[in-house]
């Protein structure tokens, strides 16, 4: 006999639950006969010119027996399948909670759910029918249930009426179509063993995959005060076909979607989508709060390590499509690099400039057009700027090869949002300075280069360059007037009377001693007025230090420090005595026994420092030892180090005479002595 149901819960509570977009209903439709193990699932949809004016959704599941459904309809989570984990087909569940029937008025007011049902006590099938109108939509009429020979086949047929225009029209229109493809593909290459057509036409699944790229990782997560460690498998789908809108979607580990959103990174062309499939995102599901994941600091973390993934994913797809092009590039002798890569880093670095080399050949027309001759010069252009650093390379794709804006935009993306960029900035850093030392000990003990480059006429103004040897404190600074007028005040406490002579950039050639020197730099502390001072005081290479240099530079520092130019609440103060050697008396007062060698003197704002070169260079070279190792840079103790000194310090370095060339040539980065 037929009845009506009524729902036991709050209409505007039913209400809230059908607030979803076309696609989302449909697919809970679809969820709901893949549930009931249907190998053929038909929507179908009659539309005229301007309006859809029904829905149908059609499977071959083994339906839905009345009981099950007079128990499912009139309460709200009372699924038959809550308790169940697979389905008798055993594919994995999806609907638990039994709200999903009602997101269904989100394209239409009037729902008919029409099962067929095989009963084995009778040996025939069953049918009944059971209707819902959004107006009273705590209620359900169901019809009486037919027992009919006839009706030889079992599945559920939902068929919908009174059609939101907007949200049906989604559904079918590419973009719609796009996202269901989206969510149930995974699904898919777990259960392949179901069609989905569209008014007779079939989604093929594999058919609009191009590739599939997995990758995993764990994260512990604590909840009720409990950690948990979960496993995460990224599923990253290529497709054929063009997406207007790229997504992330959240899914059980059997691929089943329970929410998505726009993946929000670039894709530099690559038509992906991407899964999350994990137990955790089922606990959100069930615990409601999946959509809350905004708020939740370990979802949020997850969704972070994802996206890195992904963008490794483009990085190396891009790459991969490279290879072909660079090794056309090798055969007609355009590639810039001669040798194969020696590290990880020159790999990282080799890697960047593949994915540039092949971006501007695919989006600069102009650039096959050119000679072999201008177009060597123009990616040998791009090595050298990216060997500089990442803003280089920058700037090189915008003024000189003219790489449009949204391909720029794309490779900034990828070396900003991964490691690139740091591997490539940091290792120009480190291997410049690790250089640098090994340049300055060339200068001050090796008998040869000390000939050559008469190092004390010019040692000083490239240490100026240089004051991270000091700290990273003093890696950025300026002179500044008022500081040396300070400095200049108290020079008779160091014997003497002028520090400017060496500094000037008048030419000095013709000098036959270097007098003693002091440099000065200012580094700001954060906030206005606040500054830390920098003062190196460097005695002559044949200068020892002793009592006397140690007690002038302890006078000059105090009676410096105390000038009321520079407040000591603002201002605080670092001084080195820089020299080759000490003597005894500086060797016993630099071993302090609270401080670190070399730590003469400490009070309040001012710090005084003696040191050795060679210690001074060593110390330098231990704090950067570690970022040496993990760039895998290796320097050699060779005669190469005075090559990017001269480089970068031309404009102090005098001219090399012919008897200097004569005896040492430049030759494939590598001074030779003959």
């Amino acid at each position: 006999m037929s009845k009506n149901l009524e729902i036991h819960v709050e209409r505007d509570h039913l209400i809230s639950l059908t607030k979803v977009n076309g696609t989302t209903a449909i697919a809970e439709l679809i969820w709901n006969s893949l549930d009931a193990d249907a190998k053929n699932i038909e929507i179908k949809y009659i539309k005229n010119e301007i309006r859809i004016d029904s829905i149908e959704v059609i499977d071959d599941g083994h339906g839905i027996a009345i009981d099950t459904a007079l128990k499912a309809f009139q309460s709200l989570g009372g699924s038959n399948k809550k308790f169940s984990v697979f389905s008798p087909g055993h594919r994995a569940l999806h609907g638990k909670e039994g709200k999903g029937r009602l997101k269904v008025f989100a394209l239409g007011d009037l729902v008919t759910f029409s099962s067929s049902y095989y009963d084995s006590n009778i040996d025939r099938y069953k049918f009944f029918s059971i209707k819902m109108d959004k107006s009273q939509i705590n209620r359900a009429f169901v019809s009486d249930q037919i027992e009919n020979s006839e009706i030889n086949k079992s599945g559920v047929q939902v068929t919908i009426d009174n059609i939101d225009q907007d949200n049906a029209l989604s559904v079918f229109a590419e973009k719609g179509l796009n996202n269901l493809e989206e969510k149930f593909a995974v699904y898919y290459k777990s259960y392949p063993n179901f069609r989905i057509s569209l008014n007779g036409i079939e989604l093929k699944f594999n058919n609009l995959i191009k590739n599939i790229y997995e990758d995993f990782f764990t994260q512990t997560i604590e909840i009720g005060g409990k950690e948990n460690s979960y496993e995460f498998k990224v599923e990253i789908i290529e497709w054929k076909k063009l997406r207007e809108q790229k997504k992330l979607h959240f899914c059980n580990n059997n691929g089943i979607t329970y929410s998505d959103e726009s993946l929000g990174i670039r894709t530099s062309g690559y038509n992906i989508t991407v899964h999350l499939l994990s137990d955790y995102v089922e606990y959100l599901y069930k615990d409601n709060t999946l959509d809350l994941r905004e708020s939740n600091d370990s979802m949020q973390n997850v969704i972070t390590k994802t996206k890195d993934i992904v963008r490794k994913y483009i990085r190396e797809r891009k790459h991969k499509e490279s290879k072909n092009y660079i090794d056309e590039l090798k055969n007609e002798n355009l590639y810039p690099f001669a040798k194969e890569p020696e590290d990880e880093v020159e790999k990282a670095n080799r890697q960047v400039f593949d994915i540039v080399a092949l971006q501007i050949n695919d989006h600069v027309p102009e650039f096959n057009q050119q000679s072999n001759r201008s177009k060597k010069f123009t990616l040998s252009l791009v090595k050298e700027a990216l060997e500089k650093n990442t803003s280089s390379l920058q700037h090189i794709l915008e003024e000189v090869v003219q790489l449009p804006k949204d391909k720029q935009e794309d490779l900034r993306d990828i070396l900003e949002q991964t490691s690139l960029s740091v591997i490539v900035d940091t290792m120009k850093e480190i291997t410049d300075r690790l250089r640098t030392i090994y340049e300055f000990r060339l200068m001050l003990f090796d008998k040869e280069w000390k000939k050559k480059i008469k190092e004390r006429k010019h040692l000083h103004k490239i240490l100026r360059e240089e004051t991270w040897l000091f700290g990273d404190d003093f890696t950025y600074g300026a002179d500044d007037i008022t500081l040396k007028n300070v400095l200049k005040e108290y020079l008779k406490y160091l014997d003497r009377e002028n520090f400017q002579e060496i500094i000037e950039e008048s030419p000095n050639d013709q000098l036959q001693d270097i007098p003693d020197i002091c440099l000065w730099k200012q580094f700001g502390l954060g906030k206005v007025g606040h500054h830390h001072n920098l003062v190196i005081e460097l005695k002559r290479p044949s200068k020892k230090i002793g009592e006397k240099e140690i007690s002038q530079i302890k006078k000059y520092a105090n009676s410096v420090s105390n000038d009321d130019r520079f407040p000591k609440s603002k201002t605080n103060w670092t001084f080195y005595l820089l020299a080759l050697d000490l003597d005894e008396y500086a060797e016993i007062e630099c071993n302090q026994s609270d401080r670190d060698f070399g730590h003469i003197a400490v009070r309040e704002n001012i710090n005084v420092f003696v040191k050795k070169w060679g210690d001074l260079l060593n110390e330098a070279e231990a704090r950067h030892q570690f970022l040496k190792e993990k760039l895998n840079y290796n320097i050699t103790e060779d005669e190469e180090g005075i090559r990017l000194l001269r480089k970068k310090y031309d404009k102090y370095l005098p001219e090399e005479k012919k008897e200097d060339i004569n005896e040492y040539h430049i030759l494939d980065k590598k001074i030779i002595k003959h």
